[in-house]
């Protein structure tokens, strides 16, 4: 049957949902999303330079791939903030989204808010789930005594002024509310002295921590978070620590599984993490880069190196009054 034919298209009275944009505002968004190629990776443009890890779809698949690392190791948890009916949830350096979308779907009745320095979230997404481009170390605009919680995982390598961050954690989180970091020590360890100081995986956080103070970007140990947390006000501080093996070494089977994700990870992790702060900050070249990458990712794949990473759960809750 052929199709219908419209002699006249009926208009829609209601276009509140297509408006024509500011100008201005196209060309914010235009110079946003106007983003920073170097070294054959994608960076963000918005306060460039400030976050030294890619956001192009390589990273992207990474993050992901990490967030599952993430529920496994915390057995399928979210967080450990023991928030109940929470109404405003903020994801600091949200990446993908991904934690942001969990969140919300987790607790509908929350609206939850991503932000991050590089628009790379989808576009459809929950509806009580919103994305922000924005720099956290700037002053923030939110109401005071706003979120029941304020989640931030992996910020580590980006942050310069702790103090001042921790300070905006507590003025925004409610009276009541959590504030919770997610961290990974930039520290490669074994139990068993499998791994040797001078491997090209040891070689390799050397060399990160180096470029990091270079860059002026403070390594925090768990015991800095406490400290800056007491500083800032908070109470009732905890400190959960769990083991990131870096291939499937454990007997464990769960930390056996996340071995297995973290094999995949790496496949662009130390790319990611060593590209823009060894070349930018310590004079590498691009191929001096790749290959110590490579050694080290070799270093970490091999299962008679039971190496890992310390992750910390640190959660914090601002008094009632």
């Amino acid at each position: 049957m052929a199709a219908p034919y419209h002699s006249e298209i009926e208009v829609d009275p209601n276009q509140e949902d297509y408006q024509m944009k500011d100008p201005d505002t196209f060309s914010l968004i235009s110079e946003i999303e106007n983003y920073v190629f170097e070294n054959g990776r994608r960076y963000h443009r918005f306060q460039e330079g400030k976050y030294m890890m890619p956001n192009d779809e390589t990273e992207q698949d990474r993050l992901d791939c990490h967030h599952h690392v993430f529920l496994l190791l915390q057995g399928g948890e979210l967080c450990y903030s023991p928030v109940q009916n929470p109404k405003h949830i903020l994801d600091i350096g949200t990446g993908t989204g991904i934690w942001a979308l969990d969140a919300a779907e987790t607790w509908p009745e929350a609206k939850v808010t991503g932000v991050d320095l590089s628009p790379i979230q989808p576009c459809w997404t929950f509806p009580n789930c919103a994305f922000e481009v924005d720099d956290v170390e700037l002053e923030w605009t939110y109401p005071p005594n706003r979120f029941d919680l304020i989640y931030c995982r992996s910020m580590s390598q980006s942050i310069r002024e702790w103090p001042e961050l921790m300070k905006s954690f507590f003025r925004h989180t409610k009276p009541g509310g959590y504030t919770e970091f997610c961290e990974i020590r930039n520290h490669i360890q074994s139990d068993d002295d499998s791994l040797k100081p001078d491997s090209a995986l040891a070689e390799f956080f050397d060399k990160w921590r180096q470029a990091a103070e270079k860059a002026n970007v403070p390594t925090l140990e768990d015991t800095d978070f406490v400290r800056l947390l007491k500083e800032a006000g908070f109470v009732d501080i905890t400190v959960r620590v769990s083991k990131q093996p870096t291939n499937p070494w454990p007997k464990d089977k769960v930390l056996k599984q996340a071995g297995r994700y973290m094999m995949v990870n790496t496949e662009s992790a130390f790319v990611a993490y060593g590209m823009a702060v060894l070349t930018r900050w310590l004079g590498m070249s691009e191929a001096e880069v790749h290959d110590l990458c490579e050694r080290a990712r070799r270093d970490s794949c091999n299962p008679d190196i039971h190496a890992y990473n310390k992750i910390w759960h640190i959660v914090a809750r601002k008094p009632l009054a």
